[in-house]
């Protein structure tokens, strides 16, 4: 504002009024709200497209293994001849064993009927490289094998199993789709 002796004048320089306010405000929500909008499926290849739910499941699975074969005193170390055993049980007395009878495996577990699973002992050798656990003579795998174009929960539990089964360590690989 300029002042010529007692009067004042508007000139060029004047201060916010309420309607550029109102207009700058309105501008700035749009702006936050299209980009809370627009972020997500920005995003959403990203994302997991495995569920919460299912990754509970690999998870609850993974631990099931390790508290019903644990070796007491011993953490995250299975029993090679309970683990050789429950892979060669018939529960269900259809004649096929449980490593190869998703059915059972599922029941064992109390998961649902449209589940897939997959349970896997691995040995890691020295120089890192692993391959399947083979405990007593069967090999340490249950369950349906895993096809890699559907998206899976995987649970992974470094773990050691009695009886030298283990070179320098095995990991206990539990996938459910």
């Amino acid at each position: 504002m300029k002042t010529t002796g007692n009067t004042m004048q508007r000139g060029s320089d004047r201060g916010q009024t309420t309607q550029d306010f109102a207009v700058g405000i309105s501008v700035f929500l749009l702006t936050v709200g299209f980009t809370f909008g627009f972020l997500p499926t920005l995003l959403s290849p990203f994302g997991s497209p495995v569920g919460d739910d299912i990754t509970a499941k690999s998870d609850r699975v993974a631990g099931t293994m390790i508290n019903d074969f644990g070796v007491d005193g011993e953490p995250r170390t299975l029993n090679a001849t309970q683990l050789e055993t429950w892979l060669n049980a018939d529960f269900d007395g259809d004649g096929t064993p449980l490593r190869n009878d998703e059915d059972e495996l599922r029941e064992y577990f109390g998961l649902r009927a449209s589940a897939d699973i997959n349970v896997t002992v691995m040995n890691v050798s020295e120089g890192g490289i692993r391959s399947m656990a083979v405990v007593g003579s069967t090999d340490a795998t249950a369950g349906d094998d895993y096809r890699s174009q559907t998206p899976a929960a995987s649970t992974t539990r470094v773990i050691l199993v009695s009886g030298g089964v283990c070179d320098a360590q095995c990991v206990l690989v539990v996938r459910v789709w």
